[in-house]
């Protein structure tokens, strides 16, 4: 097993992908985040110093001041966002494989294909906290320094927040292995690519509308809670509860919404769903 795992972390390496895609993230976490933070933090230095912003938009939190709250909607809102990439490193460490005709060599050095698989899901483990990490200061060093600017408090001094964090490298870790486990059962670098961009971003979105429009015109209840089961939602919530412990006055806390230990339990158990689907029906196939 070490010395698949020293393989895989040498083809990690040698390719640009991994850190073209942290890159990516970056480039896309740290615009969005300032905005975001330059918006709330004057909107709540004009109403009342932030606490008036605070209770008109329903918030009430367990710590701290509205301005803080303000900073830990940031932080929270934003570090939701990049799952997609640690996914998709995730998948290509298995998709590149066949597509550059390697996996043939890979399988003669290690023919115990569930040691290489193994190999491949543990390898991903430290490649999302990288993306985590990557993540973290993408967006709360410029929020912070925004927050700062404002002459409001940063929330940085809070248990709340360091616990967001922490959670949002348990998240992305996890996303990474989901994204191995992809990969394992789509061996098509395209077809698992897109695949994972339209279940991810159009059909999980889609049908969480749907089910909450359903609920709040015809009350058909319990669909938003079955949602919360899928990958997206479940991956959310492991940081959820940084706003589950402020009422946002939308139903949030009351929506069935899973706990952050429960989420990453779910969330491995599509990681695992996934894998082990893969190597039933996919992984032991004949390769050329």
């Amino acid at each position: 097993m070490i010395g698949a795992l020293k393989s895989e972390y040498r083809k990690l390496f040698s390719t640009r992908m991994w850190w073209v895609l942290i890159l990516c993230a970056v480039a896309f976490l740290t615009p969005t985040a300032v905005i975001m933070a330059v918006v709330l933090a004057a909107i709540s230095n004009e109403v009342d110093g932030g606490e008036g912003f605070s209770l008109w938009m329903g918030i009430q939190s367990g710590s701290g001041g509205g301005d803080a709250t303000m900073a830990m909607i940031v932080y929270s809102v934003c570090l939701m966002m990049p799952y997609i990439f640690p996914v998709l490193i995730g998948a290509l460490s298995v998709t590149q494989e066949y597509r550059h005709k390697t996996i043939t060599p890979t399988f003669l050095a290690e023919p115990r294909r569930a040691v290489v698989m193994g190999a491949k899901l543990i390898a991903a483990i430290p490649m999302g906290l990288v993306y985590g990490a990557a993540s973290l200061a993408a967006v709360v060093i410029p929020v912070a320094v925004v927050f700062i600017g404002f002459g409001q408090p940063t929330g940085l001094d809070s248990w709340e927040a360091w616990g967001l964090f922490g959670r949002s490298l348990l998240a992305m870790s996890i996303w990474a292995v989901l994204g191995v486990g992809v990969g394992i059962l789509v061996h098509n670098q395209v077809a698992a690519i897109v695949g994972v961009l339209v279940f991810t971003q159009v059909l999980e979105p889609t049908l969480a509308i749907g089910a909450a429009l359903a609920e709040a015109s015809m009350g058909a209840g319990g669909w938003t809670k079955i949602l919360n089961f899928l990958p997206s939602s479940a991956g959310g919530s492991i940081q959820a509860p940084s706003f589950s412990s402020m009422d946002m006055g939308m139903g949030m806390t009351d929506a069935g919404g899973l706990s952050w230990g429960w989420a990453a339990l779910v969330l491995l158990g599509w990681a695992a769903l996934l894998a082990g689907s893969g190597y039933l029906f996919t992984w032991r196939r004949d390769v050329s």
